[in-house]
């Protein structure tokens, strides 16, 4: 009866620090989980803010720039797609740019060929264009850039429309995205930067 009862004890006791220990851990693994979360954020911070100090003002502008060209031939592009003189060999060729200023089919657009000015994908918008009645475009001077972030900025233009004679003025505001690419250079590699339209 004493033997069996001291077993007991001696049961109660190990189950009572293994316990302890369990909690014990689990609060350790809980702690440093809650302090990794805190570095990788951190780490994401630092990170954006040392793209934007990565470059000089004058540089992002330059590249914001470059970004406002590459707009101005998304338009004429566009344009192209709806001249039905065009030759379907040129049409393909203008697609093929078209998507290399994206990259991403999917990205969201506004429908131009609509006067509700839907949003529907990039593939989508180039079929209608491609059946549509001729449309000119026009994308204005004045165009401004916000929200810099890590890897992207936004760009606000305006782009006039001209369908059927009748002129439409819409006002846009555009994700532009900011790659580093790595590129070889015969026995060198650099890191080349780009830019690539985004959603509207």
């Amino acid at each position: 009866m004493i033997r069996f009862s001291s077993l007991e004890l001696n049961r109660n006791r190990m189950n009572k620090k293994l316990l302890f220990i369990v909690i014990f851990l689990g609060s350790f693994l809980s702690n440093a989980q809650d302090v990794m979360k805190e570095s990788v954020s951190e780490k994401k911070v630092v990170t954006a803010i040392s793209l934007n100090k990565r470059f000089s003002a004058k540089v992002l502008n330059a590249y914001q720039e470059n970004s406002k060209t590459k707009v101005e031939d998304l338009f004429s592009y566009f344009q192209m797609l709806t001249d039905a003189s065009l030759h379907e060999d040129l049409k393909n060729e203008v697609v093929k740019n078209i998507n290399l200023l994206f990259q991403n089919p999917n990205t969201i657009v506004i429908d131009f060929t609509s006067d509700s000015f839907d949003k529907i994908t990039l593939q989508q918008f180039i079929q209608k264009l491609l059946i549509s009645e001729p449309i000119l475009f026009s994308v204005s001077d004045e165009s401004r850039f916000d929200s810099v972030e890590y890897q992207s900025w936004k760009t606000g233009y305006t782009v006039s429309r001209t369908k059927s004679g009748i002129v439409t003025k819409t006002k846009i505001i555009q994700k532009v995205y900011f790659f580093e690419t790595p590129k070889k250079f015969g026995e060198e590699s650099k890191v080349v930067f780009s830019t690539i339209l985004g959603e509207m």
